[in-house]
């Protein structure tokens, strides 16, 4: 019985088998908790990727990331930059050519031509052909036409006017025809005739070069020029076209040859608002330059631009490099008005030096365009040697005071 008794005690009390029925219980216990842990933290799991985008991110548990340095009281935030404003011109229709060559009806169009040509003696002559249709209340062409002989310094000058258009329909191109003048063209060729003043003109024209077709710098645009409040003018050269025919002068016909320079210009534009000093130079490195440089009624300028073109293509010029820099002028016997004949002009490339050929050139078209303008043949030199034509337009206009700036 005491064997028994103590039996149950042991089974009771610290002997093993009361050892091993702890060790399962605490082992019970220590799982339930773990079970119990385990929902709590898929629970709290669960929760957290339903609501924790409400809740601020919890505190890192180890190093901090340092706070980022306060911006410069006078720091700007940063912004995206603002898009380029669209052109004027990209509005328009783009420079269409051969067929641009014809007339357009627009406000204002042009066709021009001019040249230093040379018989085989040596003698040279400077011409300048111009035609010009206005349309306003009436449409009208006006013709000017304008030689002169650089031996004896005799300056001769035409001009005619009509009503309408006088012109022959051609594919690609003008036949215009007035008072026994002519002025044809389109593509690659063209012909001049003209007799006035005594003396007679005819020649005949090839393109060797490629277009020019003109755009400010950034533009992209080409063959389009934005005048701001003036309107937007389209404009394109052949710079540089082979011509050969004959001059009479004093009963007298020589046969010539030279490079001749041809513009175009049309569009909705206001020629009387600007005056502008505009350049067409060959150079003797077979490149040719223009500049045009735009000034308002106070002989301030508007806008200056240009091209330098070669056999190889063409590079629009902007304002910043080029200077003008008149350094000469010349007063009309006659009209009384004073033209900036002579100029210093600096580019990237250099300096160039722009004489009068024939300082007596001014061009009095009060009867046919109510103007007077001065168009004559120029000598280059300086970084490059050459020769060319300059035109004066708007000093005719008084000079109107410029703004006191208050």
């Amino acid at each position: 019985m005491k064997s028994d008794r103590r039996s149950r005690t042991s089974y009771r009390g610290t002997g093993p088998g009361l050892t091993r029925s702890r060790v399962r219980r605490s082992r019970d216990r220590r799982l339930r908790l773990y079970v119990v842990a385990l929902a709590l933290l898929v629970g709290g799991f669960a929760w957290w990727m339903l609501h924790g985008e409400h809740m601020p991110p919890p505190p890192p548990m180890l190093v901090s990331a340092p706070a980022p340095s306060p911006a410069p009281a006078d720091a700007s935030p940063a912004t995206t930059p603002a898009p380029k404003p669209a052109e004027r011109t990209a509005a328009l229709a783009p420079l269409n050519l051969p067929a641009d060559d014809a007339p357009h009806g627009s406000r204002m169009e042009w066709w021009y031509y001019n040249g230093i040509l040379r018989a085989d003696s040596g003698d040279r002559y400077a011409f300048h052909v111009a035609v010009f249709v206005a349309n306003g209340l009436v449409k009208h062409t006006v013709m000017h036409v304008a030689l002169t002989d650089l031996q004896t310094g005799k300056h001769h000058v035409g001009q005619s006017r009509t009503a309408g258009v006088p012109s022959n329909s051609i594919a690609n191109g003008f036949d215009i025809s007035q008072d026994g003048w002519e002025v044809k063209g389109g593509g690659k060729t063209g012909a001049l005739r003209a007799d006035f003043d005594g003396v007679a003109l005819a020649l005949t024209l090839d393109a060797a070069v490629p277009v020019v077709a003109h755009r400010a710098t950034g533009s992209a645009t080409p063959g389009l020029l934005d005048f701001g409040a003036s309107g937007i003018s389209y404009y394109y050269s052949r710079p540089r076209m082979p011509a050969h025919g004959r001059i009479t002068l004093a009963g007298k016909t020589v046969d010539v040859v030279g490079d001749v320079w041809f513009d175009h210009q049309w569009g909705d534009f206001d020629v009387l608002s600007l005056g502008w000093n505009w350049f067409a130079l060959h150079l003797a490195d077979g490149s040719d330059l223009m500049l045009y440089q735009l000034f308002d009624d106070a002989r301030r300028p508007v806008m200056t631009a240009g091209t330098l073109s070669d056999a190889k293509g063409s590079q629009p010029l902007d304002a910043s490099a080029i200077e003008l820099t008149p350094v000469d002028s010349w007063t009309s016997p006659s009209t009384r008005i004073a033209y900036p004949v002579a100029w210093k002009i600096k580019l990237p490339t250099g300096t160039l030096e722009v004489k009068p050929l024939h300082a007596d050139s001014e061009f009095d078209s009060r009867q046919t365009t109510a103007n007077v303008y001065w168009e004559g043949p120029v000598q280059v030199s300086g970084s490059s040697q050459g020769q060319g034509f300059l035109e004066l337009s708007g000093y005719d206009r008084p000079q109107a005071p410029a703004p006191s700036g208050k």
